[in-house]
């Protein structure tokens, strides 16, 4: 007889890079079909036009830009309507929540739909981004990939987060950036070299199946980029100080306008439409404000020198437009993202500074298009707090040269600091922030949010009366098991405290000596650190850490003396474990208890 062939057996993480090898292809492939679909609705909606803005003067044609706009938002409202389903917005921060604080339960049609929505919003011509939509639908389909390979927990939430880098790697045709995109942003900075080694599979994956569909060249052409002299780094880190406050300005207008928006009295359908029609108007005598501004950016990059009075005129008045513009079409319920129109303000603003530099100093500067290439990574990093991606996003994106790290680097750091200086958070930080939700501390701090000290703690304390003499206390070294004891006056309320290492001086003979001369009043700690039975487990675990203690009395919030139990490091690490492993727990995760900002010592 025959013996049977037996294949090699595949390693479980082998498997999982395999997996996640297509996912990347997976990700190139979506992005080559989203933006596909983004031409589609652009020819749908604004075909013609083109001619309408050719002339430098106005006329009474330029109205009719308004309609694509107002079309395009219409159609997304009446998208979510139909479909019953929240399609417009800034939709990443809810994907980053999805992602890091629950458990990657990532609905797949509300991701198609979401797509959909944000291919009608930037083919129409509203002023967003790409990434935002194809970041989660990379997501959406990994997640999708990785239920069909029955993955589950941290493996499915690394699987998601391979899907978001592959789609922003694709996107851009930057595999780095890809990379700390996801590091710095999806998985919120929560770094492990396994999962690196997984996101860089992906992200690699993604950019040969992108580069055989769009060809090897980067994505924007740009002069070798040159250093004049020493000098000039002050004129880099004059950008990258103007980034970081127009950084947080444009932060602040992103949210004024979507509460404006949300208060008004206009019906959620209509809301869209209406942004729409805003951006239209800003488009009549500013046609460069619709879309993603793609073709302004390469136009900007490409400039060799900027006449002064275009300088303060153009790029002055687009840089506050492209801003109100974007906060707008997204405020109002459009859908999109907002890394092209910070690259796209970062490359005004640059072109801005480097065109005035250029008139005053003009023996000691470079081209106008080497600063529109550094304002746009001072600026996006000012945007999200992602200096990483948003360092290596711009190289790979001009495939510039080594020459350019450190003026990117100076304008970076600079407008880092202001915007910290200005807006503590970045505008996915600040939108979760507002409801409670802190990516920051991870899974780990957010299920210890989710369970409050009553759920947790034993509530077989050990109570010793106040009168309890010295024997009685020495008799519990050896007959309990508890390691601190609850000292109570007669209507058991809480006098104090004592712990089984201040007993085990009481020996036998010495407790004897002292009979009823020492109680346990005399022995106990009144000064003790308690937590309310409501309270959440992350605050019981930074007053243990903080004090040193191994227990805590739980205790009523109406009576801060009536002791309801105790709660000790292995009770947490049990509820801890319970809280992860508990599918049902998911929804709590993401919805902190507000309490557990404050602190209390009785």
């Amino acid at each position: 007889m025959r013996r049977a062939v037996r294949l090699p057996r595949i390693e479980p993480e082998t498997k999982f890079l395999l997996l996640a090898a297509a996912v990347g292809a997976a990700g190139a492939l979506l992005d080559a079909g989203l933006r596909a679909l983004i031409e589609l609705t652009h020819g749908l909606f604004a075909r013609g036009t083109g001619t309408l803005v050719a002339p430098l003067e106005l006329d009474a044609r330029r109205l009719l830009l308004i309609l694509p706009p107002m079309l395009g938002g219409l159609c997304v409202g009446l998208l979510g309507k139909f479909s019953r389903t929240d399609v417009g917005g800034y939709a990443l921060p809810t994907f980053l929540e999805k992602v890091n604080l629950e458990r990657g339960e990532l609905q797949l049609r509300g991701t198609l739909l979401r797509a959909l929505a944000a291919a009608l919003t930037l083919g129409s011509g509203g002023s967003a981004g790409v990434e935002g939509p194809i970041a989660t639908l990379g997501g959406g389909i990994a997640g999708w990939m990785g239920k069909v390979q029955r993955l589950a927990g941290e493996r499915l939430r690394v699987m998601i987060a391979c899907g978001s880098s592959a789609a922003v790697a694709a996107a851009y045709g930057a595999p780095i950036a890809g990379v700390f995109f996801t590091q710095e942003i999806v998985l919120a900075g929560n770094y492990d070299l396994q999962n690196f080694v997984r996101v860089v599979v992906a992200s690699g994956s993604a950019t040969v199946v992108a580069r055989a569909i769009r060809g090897d060249a980067p994505m924007y052409a740009v002069e070798p980029f040159r250093l004049v002299s020493a000098t000039e780094l002050v004129f880099y880190l004059a950008l990258g100080l103007a980034c970081g406050l127009v950084g947080a300005l444009f932060s602040r207008a992103f949210f004024w306008s979507k509460r404006r928006f949300a208060r008004s009295s206009v019906p959620a359908l209509w809301r869209p439409a209406l942004g729409g029609a805003l951006v239209g108007l800003l488009a009549i005598a500013l046609p460069d404000v619709l879309g993603t501004g793609h073709t302004l950016i390469g136009g900007l990059l490409a400039r060799q020198a900027i006449a002064f009075d275009w300088v303060l005129a153009s790029l002055g008045a687009l840089v506050v437009a492209k801003l109100v513009a974007t906060s707008i079409t997204i405020g109002s319920g459009g859908a999109g993202g907002i890394f092209g129109p910070s690259l796209c303000l970062g490359a005004l603003l640059g072109a801005l500074v480097g065109g005035l530099a250029d008139h005053w100093w003009h023996a000691s500067t470079s081209v106008p298009g080497h600063y529109a290439m550094v304002g746009m990574g001072a600026l996006l990093a000012a945007t999200v707090r992602a200096p990483l991606t948003s360092v290596f996003l711009v190289f790979e994106m001009t495939g510039s040269s080594s020459t350019a790290v450190l003026p990117t680097i100076v304008a970076v750091a600079a407008s880092l600091a202001v915007a910290r200086k200005l807006e503590r958070h970045s505008i996915d930080e600040t939108e979760l922030a507002r409801r409670g939700v802190r990516l920051k501390d991870g899974r780990e701090l957010a299920a210890l949010r989710g369970v409050t000290a009553a759920e947790a703690m034993n509530p077989g304390f050990e109570a010793v009366p106040a009168s309890a003499s010295a024997p009685q206390l020495q008799a519990l070294v050896s007959s309990s098991r508890s390691h601190a004891f609850v000292v109570v006056d007669e209507s058991e309320r809480m006098l104090g405290l004592i712990s089984l290492q201040d007993l085990r001086i009481l020996d036998s003979n010495t407790a004897a000596s002292l009979g009823s001369l020492t109680i346990a009043s005399d022995l106990c700690e009144r000064q003790v650190v308690t937590i309310f039975e409501d309270e959440p487990l992350s605050k019981a675990l930074t007053l243990l850490d903080r004090h040193g203690f191994r227990q805590l009395p739980v205790v009523e919030r109406a009576d801060p003396r009536r002791v309801k139990g105790m709660l000790e490091r292995h009770h947490i690490l049990t509820a801890y474990r319970r809280q992860l492993l508990d599918p049902a727990s998911s929804a709590r995760l993401a919805a902190p208890n507000d309490a557990a900002d404050g602190t209390r010592a009785s």
